[in-house]
């Protein structure tokens, strides 16, 4: 598996580079970012010096290179994986597919017509707090799923991220604090909880309305520091979703209603509570999982696909629901109105 990496920020580096190095069977053999600084401190980690780059279509064009992994700011997203796929490389690319529904349509096009494995990043599917909510949804152990309750928060995105240049105002500014460069904040941080929600009730989006703003940082930002969304499924099954940023120390909730009982848990790596039958009690199920972290499990059945030629299960396809419900909550927000599937149609 050799892969070249494109974006060495926190992800590329932090998530992609470090996992990959523990996998045996993986081979950084190129790597590119529009900071050259960064490359001697990536060799230096590595057991075979890489290939480096500054355009990223060189590392494209490099023969030495099978799959292409994409860890930069989400809008270059589009431009990298299509120039990815139709010079027919493999893919991993970081979430989100892009950062307006009409793009991602063109990413997942480009994918299904190349024939080519893609993954996009939604690694938090293989943690072990998400794959047991899942098994224990999966064995109906709470039967139809109705109602999804969730809330998310956090302190403020790294101020030591990289700092985009903007044209617009001659200032540089963390990256994901502008709506040109993250898409939303719904795209950059609430899209696994929507990637959870959506493996959950496996239906499409019937309508959805959201309010929130930019309530509390004061520092020339566009993308929202807190939002609400309500979202109507196909299936009948209803989510209400939270998200603040600036609300430190703060547990997540999220309760899953079913027809036969309930879930919940205040954090990925807390106890999940299951309350049926009037009894309440804490869920423990062997998984078996791998060892190694969500990144790592990701990994090594994106390259079980690439040997295999099969689709992967976070395939752009699948990456685009819950892209959906961030454009959606996006739409209404900006455009005061009910979002419905025929905004996707």
């Amino acid at each position: 598996m050799k892969l070249g990496i494109i974006g060495l920020g926190n992800r590329g580096n932090l998530a992609h580079v470090l996992t990959l190095k523990q996998l045996p069977e993986a081979q950084i053999t190129a790597i590119c970012d529009i900071q050259p600084q960064l490359f001697d401190k990536i060799n230096s980690q590595l057991p075979a010096k890489a290939a480096t780059y500054v355009d990223y279509r060189e590392l494209i064009k490099d023969p030495n290179v099978s799959i292409v992994v994409v860890a930069t700011p989400g809008y270059l997203h589009k431009e990298m994986a299509l120039a990815a796929l139709r010079a027919g490389k493999d893919l991993m690319l970081e979430k989100p597919l892009a950062t307006n529904y009409r793009d991602a349509m063109e990413v997942v096009r480009e994918a299904e017509k190349s024939g080519r494995v893609v993954g996009v990043g939604m690694q938090r599917r293989y943690s072990d707090g998400d794959e047991l909510f899942q098994t224990v949804l999966d064995r109906g152990m709470i039967g139809t799923v109705r109602m999804i309750v969730y809330s998310e928060y956090r302190g403020d995105w790294a101020p030591t991220t990289w700092h985009y240049p903007d044209p617009a105002t001659g200032k540089s500014i963390v990256w994901r604090q502008l709506a040109k460069t993250a898409g939303s904040t719904e795209l950059e941080f609430s899209i696994h909880a929507l990637a959870m929600v959506t493996n959950m009730v496996k239906s499409p989006l019937a309508k959805a309305a959201a309010s929130g703003g930019v309530v509390h940082y004061k520092d020339g930002r566009d993308t929202r520091d807190e939002f609400s969304l309500l979202v109507d499924f196909a299936s009948g099954a209803r989510l209400a979703y939270t998200f603040n940023l600036f609300s430190q120390g703060v547990k997540e909730s999220l309760t899953v209603i079913g027809d036969e009982g309930t879930l919940q848990r205040s954090g990925p790596r807390s106890p999940l509570i299951r309350i049926a039958g009037g009894k309440t009690e804490e869920v423990k199920l062997d998984l078996n999982l791998p060892k190694g972290s969500a990144e790592a499990r990701m990994y090594r059945e994106f390259f079980q696909n690439v040997r295999d030629r099969k689709k992967s299960v976070i395939s752009p396809r699948a990456a685009l629901e819950p892209a959906k419900l961030a454009y959606a909550s996006d739409i209404s927000i900006r455009e005061n109105r009910i979002v419905t599937a025929q905004d996707f149609a």
